[in-house]
C-alpha cells in the first residue's frame, strides 16, 4: 500500500468491448507499492486485454482505473508512461536496425523525465545483465536477450508499476530462475508489478498473490496453492 494506507493501483469494474463482445467484464485489481501480483487465466480470459487497458494500449469501455491516487481512465498510452507505468511484451519488439543501447536510450529519452539519462540508461542494462552487449545490433540478440532488452527498455522510463506480459514463454528453466532473480531485484528498487504468466510455477517464485481470471471477469486471488484446492480454478484453468 502507499504511504496513505491506498494501493498503488485500484482497478474497479473495468470494462473492455470489441463489438457485442466484453473481452473484460467488471475487473477488480489492485496493486500496492512494490507487491508483485500474479495474472493468471486460461487463454482467452481477458489477461492481456487488462495489461493493455492498463497502460492505455486500448481505451476502456467502462469503469475505473486509479494510479497513485489520480484517474489515468482513458489517458492515451504516453501520458501514462509519464504518470510511472510500463509495460513488456509477449513478443519482444526492439527497433532490430539500431543496438541494445539505442533501443534503450530511446525509451529514456522519452519518458524518464528527470534525472541522468546515461546512467538512467547504465542502471537499466545493468539490472538485466546486458551491459556487456549494449554495442550489439538488438537483431542478433537470442530471444532470451530481446527479453531482456524489453524490461530493460520498460525500465528505462523509471515506472512505478511494471505490467510483465508472459515473459517466461519461449524461456528454458535455467533462464526462467534467472529472469525471476532479476525480477525480485528491480521489485526491491521499489517498482510494484503485475505479472501475467500462465507458468504458475514461476509465478510462485515471484509472490504469493494470484488474481485468476475467466471470461473477462475475476474469478479468484489468494496464493497458487489456494487456487489449486479451489473448485472453480480447477475447472477453468487446470483442466481437471
Amino acid at each position: 500500500m502507499s504511504p496513505n494506507g491506498k494501493p498503488l493501483l485500484k482497478v474497479e469494474g473495468l470494462v473492455k468491448k470489441f463489438g457485442g463482445f466484453r473481452a473484460l467484464n467488471g475487473v477488480n485489481i489492485d496493486v500496492g507499492e512494490e507487491q508483485i501480483v500474479g495474472l493468471a487465466g486460461p487463454n482467452g480470459s481477458g489477461k492481456t486485454t487488462l495489461i493493455n487497458v492498463i497502460s492505455g494500449v486500448y481505451r476502456p469501455d467502462g469503469g475505473s482505473i486509479v494510479f497513485d491516487g489520480e484517474s489515468i481512465y482513458k489517458l492515451p498510452s504516453h501520458k501514462i508512461v509519464h504518470r510511472g507505468i510500463n509495460r513488456t511484451f509477449q513478443v519482444p519488439k526492439p527497433l532490430a536496425g539500431l543496438t541494445v543501447w539505442e533501443n534503450v536510450k530511446l525509451a529514456a529519452v522519452y519518458g524518464a523525465r528527470n534525472g541522468d539519462r546515461q546512467q538512467i540508461i547504465r542502471e537499466a542494462l545493468a539490472v538485466v545483465e546486458l551491459d556487456n552487449v549494449k554495442n550489439a545490433v538488438s537483431a542478433g540478440l537470442t530471444f532470451a536477450q530481446q527479453k531482456l532488452l524489453g524490461l530493460a527498455t520498460a525500465l528505462a522510463t523509471k515506472p512505478k508499476l511494471l505490467l510483465v506480459d508472459e515473459i517466461a514463454a519461449g524461456l528454458s528453466q535455467k533462464e526462467l530462475a534467472w529472469i525471476a532473480e532479476m525480477l525480485l531485484r528491480i521489485r526491491k528498487t521499489g517498482v510494484a508489478m503485475i505479472v501475467v504468466e500462465h507458468h504458475l510455477g514461476f509465478v510462485d517464485t515471484l509472490t504469493s498473490d494470484v488474481v485468476v481470471m475467466n471470461a473477462g471477469a475475476n474469478l479468484f486471488r489468494g496464493s497458487i496453492q489456494e487456487a489449486a484446492r479451489n473448485d472453480e480454478v480447477v475447472e477453468v484453468f487446470l483442466g481437471r
